[in-house]
């Protein structure tokens, strides 16, 4: 539905505002120019104390969405911000709050901030935003795909390759020194062997170095040579020399591709690229007597009809995806192994892997099967391995590296289709190899053979264990080994004479069977669900996060607490613990700790030896 301009007009006549002086409805609406809009109106306001005109175009959804704002006279000129058409970007939909009731007011809000914006252009106050928003700027039909660590400050060459793909070519750039054919075919189906390969050289500019982005039209191959080398550091021009002078093989002869890195004041890089026709002369060899072919590049050589191709760049480096979606970069270095890879175990891979973990070492002897699939990480594609030739049970193993290596190819994955005792044999487990261990195999009786063992270690990584308790009560996770002994896992099953030793995290009350079979003993399984599993996963991510970040001290242990409503329908009990808030939960995080354990106190150590 059309928005009716004549009544915002007239409700602006009669509201208390001095912004607007006169508001005219024009009746043509060109598409093109004013893409998204189906009304227009010229506004008279004042900027920099003197009278403007300015263009506001109406979407369709307005008052659901914000009108746009146009210098469509060019009064301003070249200031951040503002595009060839004069279209102001001027804030992001989801920084205003939007009151559908009162149209006018949304456009009084709107236009206040577009004011401000203009005067800061004009007064030159924000001239660095050219900078910031070059990519913006840089038009281009092409698209490059690339891989680039621009913390690196050297001129150097990337690998580029190029495929036609459903009528477009598909074109990806990477580091030399990183092998990621695999990831390029897992990433975009592309098969590097099948594509032409270019040459492709990235060229940081200075830091400070400020270019007007190409504004009304393209840069010149004059314009983007001089901006480049007149902002290139001398180690950078030579070494730029040095790449070019260099022969070059199994590369596309005439045709050449470069990216290059603005810095800019809040510490990013803005990517811009280009591709450009190259040369290939004749030269004479004394030695072979003939002829042979070398590639000039088009900066020492201009081509005699050269032509400039803008691309656009969309960046695939783990450090920008990493800065870009909240992922924590501290974490590119660090190697978690992870014992347990079932319905918990596999949510904690899982996330590890998205929050940047360089590397996963993951430890489990079991198969996926059916039964696991609604509350494990992997599905029911997972259950087997299956082709023509072969057919057999999928490890947890190899079917969680094959996922994250689909979703997180930077992470690194290695598999042990092992028990954990027989890694800590074969392993080498100290802080100098392994950050952290995560515990995760839901047997109290193996993790306290676990935990002695890492005692016994000379110099053993900070390690969690983490459990769910049945039926959604709740689960834990226990950080032990975090620059103190003091608590462990043994701790938690401390002796006494009245009662059978528990686990007195415990929110079930001991004694109680919870185990549930549906077709006999080999269908037995706890109770609980992926709900569940995600819940203390996420809990162990967090808390594990924060031990590698030195966020953590100590030895806590962390519970969460799920409804008892499942307990009381069957009749089971709690434990007085299960009572407890979540600030008495946090307030007693370090309670469990036992003055004699046989493991990690030295009291307790001396009087068991004797």
């Amino acid at each position: 539905m059309k928005i009716n301009l004549e009544e915002i007009k007239a409700e602006l006549d009669v509201i208390d505002q001095d912004i607007i002086s006169s508001f005219t409805i024009l009746d043509e609406v060109d598409m093109k120019k004013y893409s998204g809009c189906t009304s227009l109106a010229e506004i008279e306001v004042e900027i920099c104390g003197e009278s403007a005109v300015l263009t506001v175009g109406f979407p369709k959804n307005f008052p659901n969405e914000i009108p746009k704002f146009y210098d469509s006279k060019d009064l301003f000129g070249e200031i951040p911000h503002k595009l060839a058409n004069g279209y102001m970007c001027f804030t992001r939909s989801e920084s205003l709050l939007i009151d559908v009731r009162y149209p006018s007011s949304i456009l009084l809000n709107c236009l206040e901030k577009v004011i401000k914006l203009i005067e800061a252009g004009v007064r030159g106050e924000n001239i660095d935003d050219f900078v910031k928003e070059f990519e913006v700027y840089w038009g281009g039909a092409l698209t490059i795909y690339a891989h680039i660590d621009t913390t690196e400050m050297m001129v150097r060459e990337l690998d580029l390759w190029s495929t036609k793909v459903d009528k477009k070519f598909l074109k990806v750039a990477a580091e030399k020194t990183e092998k990621l054919e695999e990831t390029i075919n897992t990433v975009f189906g592309l098969n590097v062997k099948n594509a032409t390969k270019y040459r492709c050289l990235y060229i940081p500019l200075k830091e400070g170095t400020f270019l007007l982005p190409p504004l009304n039209s393209e840069w010149s191959f004059a314009e983007l040579k001089d901006n480049i080398f007149s902002n290139l550091s001398e180690e950078n021009k030579k070494e730029f020399n040095r790449i070019v002078s260099r022969p070059v093989k199994d590369v596309h002869p005439i045709f050449e591709y470069m990216i290059v890195g603005l810095p800019n004041s809040n510490g990013n890089v803005s990517l811009f690229g280009c591709g450009l026709d190259g040369n290939v002369i004749n030269l004479n060899s004394f030695k072979k007597k003939s002829k042979v072919k070398k590639q000039i590049h088009p900066f020492v050589l201009k081509p005699k009809d050269t032509n400039l191709y803008p691309a656009k760049i969309k960046r695939w480096h783990p450090e920008y995806l990493l800065n870009r979606t909240g992922g924590n970069r501290k974490l590119k270095d660090k190697h978690i192994l992870i014992a347990g890879v079932g319905s918990v175990g596999s949510e904690v891979a899982m996330r590890f892997a998205k929050a940047g973990v360089k590397k996963l070492s993951l430890v489990d002897f079991d198969d996926m099967a059916f039964e696991n699939v609604h509350r494990h990480v992997l599905g029911i594609d997972q259950v087997f391995l299956a082709n023509d030739e072969l057919f057999y049970d999928c490890p947890k193993v190899w079917g969680l590296k094959s996922e994250i290596n689909r979703k997180y190819p930077f992470t690194e994955v290695e598999t042990h289709l092992k028990n954990i005792f027989t890694v800590m044999d074969e392993v080498r487990i100290s802080k100098s190899d392994i950050d952290l261990i995560v515990i995760a195999i839901g047997s109290p009786n193996n993790e306290m053979r676990i935990n002695e063992r890492l005692f016994e270690l000379p110099d053993p990584p900070p390690t969690i264990y983490t459990w769910v308790e049945p039926l959604g009560i709740g689960g834990h996770t226990l950080v032990t080994l975090n620059g103190e002994k003091e608590g462990c896992y043994q701790c938690l099953f401390k002796a006494d004479e009245e009662s059978p030793i528990y686990n007195r995290s415990a929110f079930a009350q001991p004694g109680q069977e919870f185990s549930k079979t549906i077709t006999g003993c080999g269908s037995v399984f706890t109770p609980y669900n992926f709900l569940d599993s995600e819940r203390s996963a996420m809990l162990t991510v967090e808390t594990g996060i924060k031990v590698l970040m030195g966020k953590i001290m100590g030895n806590p242990l962390l519970s969460w607490k799920g409804e008892d409503d499942l307990f009381k329908e069957y009749g089971y009990k709690t434990t007085i613990r299960y009572t407890f808030s979540s600030e008495e939960l946090d307030e007693r995080k370090s309670f469990y700790k036992n003055d004699n354990c046989s493991v990690c106190s030295n009291e307790g150590v001396d009087m068991h030896r004797q």
